[in-house]
């Protein structure tokens, strides 16, 4: 069994955002939206009509906007909430999982894990499509706890890396 103690604030901002760049919908949605820029230039290039430019220029603020929301406004928010501020200990076990604070106590399964992701600083246990527990890789105590974290988790998951499907 692994403990491992943290303030999930304080990793809340990189996780979501660590979760986003290596997410494929994210690099999907950017590429879509960035390729209509360059459509949209290509055809201002060739027809001088402002027009195309106006919708170039629209759509590369409603991604950056769309980044900033994302990326930043939001995990901030979420990270600004009191109830994220408290230690929480995530428990790694060989039959489940459990996470928890003074206010909270959280266990699921190893099946219930749909997938479990390693990103530089954090291994992502999702529940769901979107939501997932965290292990920060930096409050680990040594290497060899977090590689029996990580045995413990590779026996009933694949530990997956890239980008997140």
């Amino acid at each position: 069994m692994i403990d491992i103690t943290y303030k999930y604030s304080e990793h809340m901002t990189r996780a979501i955002r660590d979760y986003h760049h290596n997410s494929m919908r994210f690099w999907v949605s950017n590429g879509i939206g960035l390729a209509i820029v360059l459509l949209e230039l290509i055809l201002y290039i060739r027809s001088s009509n402002a027009y195309m430019l106006g919708i170039a220029l629209f759509v590369l603020v409603l991604l950056g906007l769309s980044y900033l929301l994302s990326g930043y406004v939001q995990p901030r928010k979420f990270a600004s909430d009191k109830r994220y501020a408290k230690p929480f200990t995530l428990t790694a076990g060989e039959t489940d999982i459990r996470l928890k604070s003074e206010d909270l106590d959280k266990q699921t399964k190893w099946s219930d894990i749909r997938k479990v992701w390693e990103t530089p600083r954090y291994y992502l246990l999702f529940l769901d499509e979107t939501q997932f527990w965290i292990a920060p890789k930096e409050v680990f105590e040594s290497r060899e706890q977090e590689e029996q974290f990580r045995q413990i988790v590779g026996r009933h998951q694949t530990i997956r890396r890239g980008l997140i499907r």
